[in-house]
């Protein structure tokens, strides 16, 4: 037993002993912060792209309608709210994710170092930006706030809960419905805005996309 132990120590030993340990380069480094000055410039562009476009001064518009400022303020403040961002499910290559995280928290966002699924519960007001997830990220979300406080808290950008509705009237797939059932539990109790997409540019970033608020009594 200890010679068969020793053995194996010191195969292990030679095979560490045989690692070439590699530091960063200076190069790796400067190649990095000109990955970030590049994404951040880009971002920056795309910022006054769009606050000078026509779609933005329509979403304007509808957000300062009586009743979105209604339906916006009735949890709380939320304009002091900062974004929480999961990329777990967006595909990004480790190459470039720290590039990436380095780039949103200069612009004041958080990355979430765990993916929740779409599981955070709202303690507290919170926006939740999520266009174009999948219907089981939704009623993850959902489910997670399965109560009347923090269904409350919940602003909601994202798919129509209104097509979903729609779409399981229409097809009664079991698993269209097994994947959605919170989100139709909860379609009576919900304030639905819809998206105006007046521009080409923009339509496919947000086309059947609403603003949802939720309404329920203890």
């Amino acid at each position: 037993m200890f010679n068969i132990l020793s053995v194996h120590i010191y195969s292990i030993t030679n095979i560490i002993s045989d690692w070439t340990v590699v530091l960063p380069r200076r190069a790796d480094f400067e190649m990095d912060h000109h990955r970030e000055t590049k994404l951040m410039q880009k971002i920056q562009i795309c910022i006054e792209k769009l606050e000078n476009s026509t779609f933005y001064h329509v979403l304007l518009d509808q957000v300062q309608t009586p009743h979105m400022l209604e339906a916006f303020f009735r949890p709380g403040n939320l304009a002091e709210k900062k974004a929480q961002l999961d990329w777990g499910h967006r595909g990004i290559g480790s190459n470039s994710f720290s590039d990436r995280i380095r780039v949103l928290e200069a612009l004041g966002c958080s990355v979430l170092s765990v993916n929740e699924q779409g599981r955070r519960q709202a303690s507290k007001p919170t926006p939740f930006f999520m266009p174009h997830c999948e219907a089981e990220l939704y009623d993850n979300l959902v489910q997670a706030n399965w109560r009347t406080e923090r269904l409350n808290n919940i602003v909601l950008f994202g798919n129509s809960f209104g097509t979903y509705e729609q779409h399981a009237s229409e097809f009664r797939s079991s698993t269209h419905v097994d994947s959605s059932r919170h989100i139709l539990a909860v379609r009576k109790f919900t304030c639905e805005f819809a998206m105006k997409t007046v521009s080409d540019d923009y339509f496919g970033a947000f086309h059947d996309s609403s603003w949802h608020f939720f309404s329920l009594v203890a």
